[in-house]
């Protein structure tokens, strides 16, 4: 390659890059989908996500999203779905796709996109799809230990992005969302003017969930302190669930919501003194709008999943076995890797960060 995809690009041509499943990814996407935009502001930048997570950038300048739409109630349907889908991306007329997923959904539509270049990694199967293969991240950077955000900064520096570091996640909250976060707060008993913290004890893992009476007993502490709680989870009968064993093991009642949309989510988040939870997506929000967090991670790998946030404190017990493949663990009868972190080991976690809170607004008096 003579010169690098990003580096030829006409002014105001539009890319399109895909990343579908995962909250957390979209998330991280942001580092280097605003560092490219920020670079080249002319160029149109657009991300196709999951229906659920376009409304991650419902409120952003500088990064649009394409919800792509699943269908699962019949075959036709389905069909009908993605034909829409590809019709919408060729209306658009991109002049690149960069397939950042590499599942087959994402390369038929890279494939069908009428995109003249279409970038995708190496390692990616159906290399017909590509007239661009970017090499392992660790070949271009010369160094391995990766997190997701260096990962795919060392494709975005193959194709032509500038710069020796990631910039960090950023996510922009919407003024309305955060009108209706502070209704659905009050709605639910939090006073939104006074501190609380966010509790995400879910996860559709359950080798990643800390157990339930520990976040209770969390809950209960911060309680004591003066800190409201809210808890989250997905609109779904099983995180529902999730949420329901926590408050059962508590004294008192607390917030639990499970019906926001991502926009309230994220404007949450946003006002929240802290975040505690599982390795999630809420994770990388909090990350993403500067709100101090402590996150537990069992046996997904913290090196490459850990949010990418100076502001963030981890919680993490090392075994052999880990990182693992996390559907289940093969190498205890539960997963210990999560079970085994002690209610103590996240309050003082916690207590660091109330404590450089209360310091920093002391200093701004």
């Amino acid at each position: 390659m003579s010169e690098p995809l990003f580096q030829r690009l006409p002014p105001d041509s539009r890319v399109l890059f895909i990343r579908l499943r995962n909250l957390g990814e979209a998330v991280l996407d942001t580092a280097n989908l605003r560092a490219l935009k920020r670079w080249r502001p002319d160029l149109q930048i657009t991300t196709l996500v999951e229906e659920l997570y376009a409304d991650l950038f419902a409120a952003d300048p500088e990064i649009d999203a394409l919800p792509l739409v699943r269908r699962v109630d019949d075959k036709r349907s389905s069909i009908r779905s993605r034909l829409r889908v590809i019709k919408e991306i060729r209306a658009r007329k991109f002049a690149a796709v960069v397939n950042l997923h590499g599942g087959p959904t994402s390369a038929s539509l890279t494939l069908t996109s009428g995109a003249k270049d279409r970038a995708g990694s190496r390692h990616f199967r159906n290399s017909y799809v590509y007239n661009l293969r970017i090499p392992d991240a660790e070949e271009i950077l010369g160094r391995g230990g990766l997190h997701t955000v260096e990962y795919q900064f060392a494709q975005f520096k193959w194709l032509g992005l500038p710069g020796d570091e990631p910039m960090p996640t950023q996510l922009q909250v919407s003024p309305q969302m955060c009108v209706k976060a502070r209704q659905t707060l009050r709605a639910a008993g939090v006073d939104p003017e006074k501190p609380y913290a966010v509790l995400a004890p879910t996860s559709e893992f359950y080798t990643k969930r800390w157990l339930p009476a520990r976040y209770a007993a969390l809950a209960e502490w911060l309680l004591a302190g003066g800190v409201q709680i809210v808890m989250t989870g997905a609109p779904t009968s099983e995180q529902r669930r999730q949420l329901a064993e926590v408050q059962e093991a508590m004294k008192r009642p607390v917030a639990s919501l499970s019906s926001l949309s991502i926009g309230e989510l994220v404007a949450l988040i946003a006002s929240g003194r802290l975040l505690v939870g599982d390795d999630s997506g809420p994770a990388h929000i909090a990350s993403a709008v500067n709100t101090p967090l402590v996150v537990l991670f069992g046996p997904a790998s913290s090196v490459r999943w850990r949010p990418w946030s100076a502001r963030a404190e981890l919680v993490q017990n090392y075994f052999p076995c880990n990182p693992c493949a996390m559907y289940k663990c093969e190498a205890f009868d539960e997963p210990e890797c999560i079970r085994s972190i002690s209610v103590d080991q996240v309050i003082k976690r916690v207590e660091k960060i109330l404590n450089e809170s209360r310091a920093n607004q002391a200093n701004h008096r």
